[in-house]
């Protein structure tokens, strides 16, 4: 960088020759790399010669990212160069991966007659066919005559880096490497390349996945406050599974290996088509892990190569040094970057000082972090966004350094203030800071400010404070958190569903369990496909079988069945228990036979069917559900005739399956006639809904056709094999369908077979999925008529893409795809969502994806549906390209596809997110038009709080309040909480009405205030207004309902008593709180007696308080010391000069296990002096 290159700095030769036994190490199994895990220390400076740089455009995604996203590392932000393909590929190359224009062209390309392996393999890459090289090398086997040379092996590894899966290792591709390199084969430069790329691309998204995982892991674990709630089982084993995946994902070691091949290549001298985005890529991932010694090995290496760096090049360097600690580098290689940066590709110059703000974080010097952010960039006019607060405040957060954050947020939420302003990024830092240091109060605020805005990105953060709130047993806080996500469209991880539901459990109210229950299913499911192996079904199952209300059971049971979930043997056993005592109760039995419907039945006819039992018993059974719903009113159910005759036959209970017979025909006498309808329907029927003729000479001879059985007993087996599917014996009901249709010369119905497979497919069964196809596309194509074979492949092909698809198996799913493209026909609208929903890649790719199956469905005329719309809208909104969501959502009105809930949901949190106000009420009105529309409290409550946190207007917030009665909707606790809010917080305040909400809450709808109402408006009068009487008052009035303060309500008085100096009636609420009300204090308590006490002047008290806490957790009610306590004690000592004193807790805090960070944070409070 400073004239002549040197390489003092890397002893290049000594590295290299340590190659051959790296590599080998590398790619040995169940082996660890010797990759670098420590920082090496920095020698020498950083060289460059000096050369023309090159102008070509710069990829400026890296740069968006970085300034939107203030958590993720530096190097995490994506560019093209991570794609496992070429970056010259274009879009139409990628497209064609999905979507061949025309399946039936590939029948006019001359067949390849090429016999030697090498050329059969290269030609099927010239023509583009990677699906055909992989397979055509795993067919050659081990032992090949013929070696295959460098540009085949070259071909194969572009084949696998093409078609890699997301989210799955390359074990695969470097299988292929490690072979080329036994067999002697010498890669190419493209080979290491591609290499290259697909290792780092793998390397992101594992540190990605791992990411994701560990803070899943840490959520359900975390316990800083309150009682942590104790986990499902089924939770327990789902956190040990996710723990499994992290130890795999972690053992790939794919950067290590990245940088072994690239040693070689270099060894090789075969860098000559490594482009400046593949040393960019491995100086983002060694940036992760501060590898200064094998990053400056590369850079030298794109200098030798005289590939030009760009502004991501300096970027990744200054992460790297800032990683690892060597502030004097960072700072070199910004000097170095500032004297050439005008020289550089087009680019957002705030990207790389971003960077040097990241590098003094990470670093831990956050007040030099702080003069580049409001001196440097000022001085050079770098436009400052709020990424490099939210970075120092993150840093500041996990220091426990409360000052600098309350110091800084003053800053930026000053109205007054030029500063940018606070983001969902800032508040989502503070609210985990503040769940850390079990602040509630602050939480609370925080999450009251980040509700307003986009939660897309805030998942990891609302987790941390849902889970402080369970462990605070805040139960319907934590609801409310969830539906928020939820209405914001943030997928709901099934451990934070299932440690929700958990503390429900714990209440012992299985009434209220089992409403929780119903309803974390149907948030769940919005983003996530709800299957049987979810750990929420089973613990949902669970439930049921706890349950002590037969109606209560039933309902939950038919929220199961609507995502094809079925009983157990157990559950069914507890059901027919519940069943016989509700019926031994005449009042609860006459409640039960009110409210009953034919699902009901349904449920305990399954139930009867899977419990174990006896002949005896079962017969009881069905006769008595058989009179009972009779009795009730419900129709009759062909179904069940059938079933039921069909079992006791199958069981030899002849007499009971003759009486049988002749009381359901007592009960429903046009039974036989809806039978007889149903054989003359599936007759006549186009559709191949039940075959009515056989007409291969194969079929004649094996059934005679004057005995052939009528299209009702094909449905009635298949019904039959179906019903056994669901039961989950597939073996069985693949038997069943082989022996006893298809043997018998019948044709299984189309939806039976449609129906098995998806269900298989929820079971993660894809091998059974495979066999139902194979063992029914012969009858289908071979025994019936034309019109009603090509319906019938059809719907075969169709839902097997649905099936592939939904379990992200790309491969196969297209393979459906050309099958029906090959047939003249096209997937249906739900397939091409389905298909859609498997190829997202990134935020870009999703939005083009969508955009060309939109297109190609748009063009085949294929009938749009609710599903399809939605999965496009969905991509469109997540993409950030609104105007093309409403373009569509205004199409799909036109073209009379009625959106749902979902679609509105979307489309309205959309606009509000977007403060597009106007539009948000259009839609909203248009929604309240709609003719079958069910009205939910969840869009209402998102316009209510829409008005009442983020346009402060009351006047609006009450019209939605109407509205939402005027849809005769009871408003939930959360609406009565907003309502309050609504009051108590937006001038001219109205705290008479706040109040007088928790009356009408509770006798117009029978909603109890809970502790939150309460807490809500003790914060509003107490120190909002500073009405100190006022909150007292609310206290009282609580106390004297029954409601039992919790530690937010005693926190709330609290706080508000210290900060309006009314220290003594603190202490007495505290010996009220912990003498009579039982409740334990916590470290945030304790704090706010320092802290007040040190503010009134009272050192002695607050050391009382201090000494007064734990070193450790001895018993239950002991309150152990936080890094926050051992700080405020630090602070009261300095403000009154006992510099001594602060010493001594200073000294006690480095005995106990903390950060070093922290630690470091509090010693410099003590070496600055007294204020």
């Amino acid at each position: 960088m400073y004239g002549a290159k040197g390489t003092t700095f890397l002893n290049t030769v000594a590295r290299q020759s340590a190659l051959s036994k790296q590599l080998t190490t590398v790619h040995a199994a169940n082996k660890t790399s010797a990759f670098i895990t420590t920082f090496p220390a920095r020698s020498g400076k950083l060289y460059t010669t000096s050369r023309t740089l090159n102008n070509s455009d710069n990829n400026n995604k890296d740069q968006q990212h970085l300034n939107g996203n203030p958590f993720a590392p530096l190097a995490r932000a994506s560019t093209s160069s991570q794609q496992w393909t070429s970056a010259s590929r274009s879009l139409g190359r990628r497209q064609q991966l999905r979507f061949d224009s025309s399946a039936v062209a590939h029948k006019q390309q001359p067949e390849l007659l090429v016999e030697e392996p090498n050329a059969r393999i290269l030609e099927l890459a010239r023509f583009k066919k990677h699906g055909a090289v992989l397979e055509e090398f795993m067919a050659l086997g081990k032992n090949l005559e013929t070696p295959l040379n460098k540009q085949t092996y070259q071909a194969v590894m572009e084949s696998y880096g093409t078609l890699h899966k997301k989210n799955q290792p390359l074990t695969d591709m470097m299988g292929v490497y490690d072979e080329m390199v036994k067999h002697g084969i010498r890669p190419t430069s493209e080979t290491y390349a591609i290499v290259i790329r697909s290792l780092c691309a793998r390397d992101a998204e594992v540190n990605r996945a791992s990411n994701v995982i560990r803070r899943n892991m840490d959520s359900n674990m975390y316990s800083s406050g309150g009682t942590a709630v104790n986990l499902h089982p089924t939770s327990v084993e789902t956190l040990a599974k996710e723990g499994s995946s992290l130890n795999a994902l972690e053992s790939e070691k794919n950067l290590q290996r990245a940088v072994a091949v690239f040693e070689q290549a270099v060894q090789e001298n075969q860098t000559q088509a490594f482009d400046v985005d593949i040393y960019n890529n491995l100086l983002r991932g060694l940036s992760y892990v501060g590898n200064t010694q094998d990053g400056l090995f590369i850079y030298e290496q794109l200098e030798n190569a005289h590939v030009r760096p760009n502004s991501t090049t300096f970027a990744m360097l200054v992460s790297m040094f800032g990683t690892a600690g060597d502030l004097k580098a960072v700072r070199e290689c910004f000097r170095e970057y500032k004297s050439i940066h005008r020289k550089l590709p087009t680019h957002d110059v705030s990207y790389v000082y971003n960077a040097l703000v990241f590098a003094y974080v990470n670093a831990g010097d956050l007040t030099g972090a702080l003069r580049i952010v409001e001196e440097t960039m000022v001085k050079d006019k770098v436009p400052v966004t709020i990424s490099p607060y939210n970075k120092i405040l993150y840093r500041a957060g996990l220091d426990n350094n409360m000052e600098l954050i309350s110091r800084l947020m003053a800053k930026l939420e000053s109205s007054n203030s030029q500063l940018p302003k606070p983001d969902a990024n800032t508040y989502g830092v503070l609210l985990s800071t503040y769940c850390r240091s079990n602040n509630l109060d602050k939480a609370h605020e925080a999450y009251e400010h980040l509700i307003s805005l986009p939660l897309e990105r805030q998942y990891g953060h609302l987790a941390e404070y849902v889970t402080v709130c369970l462990n605070n047993k805040q139960y319907d806080r934590s609801l409310d958190i969830v539906r928020a996500m939820s209405n914001q469209g943030v997928g709901l991880h099934v451990n934070l569903c299932c440690k929700v539901l958990s503390s429900y459990l714990e209440t012992g109210d299985i009434r209220k369990t089992m409403a929780a229950a119903k309803e974390m299913i149907t948030l769940h499911s919005k983003s996530t496909y709800f299957t049987a192996n979810s750990p929420l079904a089973v613990m949902t199952l669970d439930i049921v079988k706890q349950s002590d209300n037969l109606k209560g059971a039933l309902d939950l049971l038919q929220v199961l069945n609507h995502y094809s979930i079925r009983s157990t043997k157990e559950v069914s056993q507890v059901m027919m228990q519940l069943y016989n005592q509700t019926k031994a109760d005449p009042l609860t039995w006459n409640q039960f036979m009110d409210t009953c419907n034919e699902r009901s039945f349904y449920i305990l006819y399954e139930s009867a069917f899977k419990r174990p039992c006896t002949d005896g018993e079962f017969s009881k059974a069905v006769f008595g559900l058989l009179h009972d719903m009779h009795v009730a009113g419900i129709a009759s159910n062909p179904s069940v005739f059938i079933r039921v005759g069909a079992h006791l036959n199958k069981n030899g209970l002849l007499e009971d399956e003759a009486l049988w017979k002749k009381t359901y025909e007592e009960y429903y006498p046009d039974v036989n006639k809806q039978l007889e309808q149903q054989q003359q329907e599936s007759a006549s029927a186009a559709a191949p809904v039940a075959p009515t003729t056989m007409n291969t000479k194969e079929a004649a001879s094996t059934v005679d056709q004057s005995s052939t059985p009528s299209p009702t007993l094909s449905e009635a087996r298949s019904a039959e094999a179906l019903t056994i599917a669901l039961r989950g014996d597939f073996n069985k009901a693949l038997a069943l369908m082989k022996e006893k249709i298809i043997d018998q010369g019948l044709v299984p119905t189309t939806e039976a077979v449609r129906d098995m497979i998806s269900l298989s497919n929820k079971s993660n069964l894809l091998q059974t999925t495979s066999a139902i196809y194979n063992l029914t596309v012969g009858p289908f194509s071979q025994h019936l008529e034309p019109v009603q074979r090509d319906h019938a492949m059809y719907i075969l092909n169709n839902n097997m893409l649905i099936a592939h698809a939904r379990q992200m198996d790309l491969g196969n799913a297209k393979k459906y795809y050309d099958r029906l493209r090959v047939d003249g026909h096209f997937p249906d609208a739900d397939a091409y969502g389905c298909l859609l929903a498997c190829t997202a890649n990134d935020t870009t790719d999703e939005s083009l994806d969508a955009m060309v199956i939109y297109e190609e469905a748009k063009k085949h005329k294929v009938r749009p549906t609710v599903y399809f719309y939605n999965v496009i809208i969905s991509k469109m909104a997540k993409c950030r390209k609104m105007d093309e969501a409403l373009k569509l959502f205004t199409e799909m009105n036109q073209l009379g596809v009625a959106p749902n809930s979902v679609t509105y949901a979307s489309v309205i949190s959309a606009c509000i997110r977007c403060s597009w106000e106007a539009r948000a009420v259009h839609y909203f009105e248009e929604m309240l038009q709609m003719p079958r529309y069910q009205p939910r409290i969840g869009v209402y409550n998102s316009m209510i709080q829409f008005y009442v946190q983020q346009r402060n207007d009351r006047s609006k917030a009450l019209d939605y309040f109407q509205k939402l009665k005027q849809a005769n909707l009871v408003p939930s606790a959360h609406t009565y909480k907003l309502m309050i809010e609504a009051y108590a917080n937006i001038p001219a305040f109205d705290m008479v009405t706040a109040h007088g909400l928790l009356t009408e809450m509770k006798k117009r709808h029978n909603l109890n205030p809970t502790a939150t109402h309460y807490a809500t408006l003790i914060k509003s009068y107490g120190c909002l207004h500073r009405d100190v009487t006022s909150a007292e008052a609310v206290y009282k009035e609580m106390s004297k309902n029954g409601i039992k303060p919790n530690e937010l309500v005693y926190q709330a008085l609290m706080d508000t008593y210290i900060g309006n100096n009314k220290m003594p009636q603190a202490e007495d609420l505290y010996k009220t709180m912990l003498l009579d009300a039982k409740v334990t204090s916590s470290p945030y308590i304790e704090n706010l007696f320092i802290k007040g006490y040190g503010e009134a002047g009272q050192v002695e008290k607050a050391a009382e308080v201090f000494d007064r806490m734990q070193h450790e957790q001895w018993s239950k009610n002991d309150v152990v010391r936080e890094p926050s306590t051992y700080e405020a004690m630090v602070k009261v000592y300095m403000n009154h000069d006992q510099v001594d004193n602060a010493k001594a807790i200073l000294e006690k805090m480095k005995s106990r296990d903390f950060p070093v960070k922290v630690v470091e944070g509090v010693a410099l409070l003590v070496e600055r002096g007294p204020e």
